[in-house]
């Protein structure tokens, strides 16, 4: 059973590689293009906007797939746990997407985090009691992190700030 287990664990490993290297042979042929002062100004503007999404998005699965095959690091000491993580990187990415750098909404972490209510605010506590972020009382989106950007991992997931 073991061996069964391993022997799957190695075919994903190299799917991903497999599907990594490909991905980032079709970044470079595409940054080629992007690049190529006579082929963009043939181009009109809302193709090139397109163009510039879809190697964001393919860069964007690059790193998925090499996050996704890097060993979990366990939390550091003092550090956040994998979910309260997953909470600080959500709240920097909506932070920085977002013009006015306002932290996100409850209903927001609900949805994305699929989360009711209640547990939304208890993380938000727990976060606040070990000085990752602070709130400031009576103001509407008052969250402010205050941990180090180094110790705040990578979203596992998309993010799609509306």
């Amino acid at each position: 059973m073991e061996t069964d287990d391993n022997s799957e664990a190695h075919r994903l490993r190299r799917a991903n590689e497999q599907a990594g290297a490909l991905l980032n042979d079709a970044v470079g042929k595409f940054r080629e293009i992007l690049d190529d002062p006579l082929f963009i100004s043939e181009t009109p503007l809302e193709v090139e906007s397109a163009m510039n999404s879809a190697e964001r998005a393919m860069i964007e699965a690059i790193r998925l797939l090499r996050s996704a095959a890097a060993p979990s690091p366990s939390p550091r000491a003092g550090g956040p746990t994998r979910q309260q993580g997953q909470f600080l990187a959500y709240i920097r990415e909506y932070m920085n997407h977002n013009a006015q750098r306002a932290a996100p909404r409850h209903v927001d972490f609900q949805q994305f985090f699929q989360l009711t209510p209640p547990s939304v605010n208890s993380m938000l506590g727990r976060l606040e009691q070990r000085g990752f972020i602070r709130r400031v009382p009576g103001m509407a989106r008052g969250i402010e992190l205050i941990l180090d950007a180094d110790q705040i991992p990578p979203l596992d997931r998309p993010f799609k700030f509306l």
